[in-house]
């Protein structure tokens, strides 16, 4: 059975979103689920997919797959491509410290799109994400 690093994964990336200035900035509302009616800005950490990249060994290695989306309110592109700005520099070449696993390398940062006309729980909002990737072993 191999194990999954999606959830000591996404606890290592909310631990380092925790960072003071992006807290003040997002209020606090870090989520891996958003409730109904919160108030933005707010950030959401998606695991977006996990395949085991191991090669033709034994083991577990997981290459995991992860976006973060920033939300705010319609109108208001700049603060969410501000509050992505300081995500991105937090997990750029990141080394996180994810329980069970071995991070390989550092993390990778992809790309950031910006959707500016979007809804979030029937509200329009302004859509930052950014994609990043993320090797691990058990």
């Amino acid at each position: 059975m191999s194990l999954t690093a999606a959830n000591p994964l996404g606890e290592s990336i909310f631990g380092v979103l925790q960072d003071a200035t992006l807290q003040a900035a997002i209020g606090g509302r870090c989520y891996d689920s958003i409730p109904q009616d919160t108030p933005r800005p707010l950030v959401l950490i998606e695991i977006a997919g996990e395949s085991d990249v191991r090669g033709l060994g034994t083991g577990n290695m997981p290459q995991v797959d992860v976006r973060i989306h920033t939300f705010s309110d319609e109108g208001s592109g700049a603060e969410a491509s501000e509050i992505n700005r300081q995500i991105v520099t937090l997990l750029k070449d990141a080394a996180l410290t994810v329980t069970g696993f071995a991070q390989c390398g550092t993390v990778v940062y992809h790309e950031t799109q910006a959707f500016p006309s979007e809804e979030l729980h029937g509200v329009k909002v302004h859509e930052v994400v950014s994609l990043y990737t993320v090797w691990v072993e058990a």
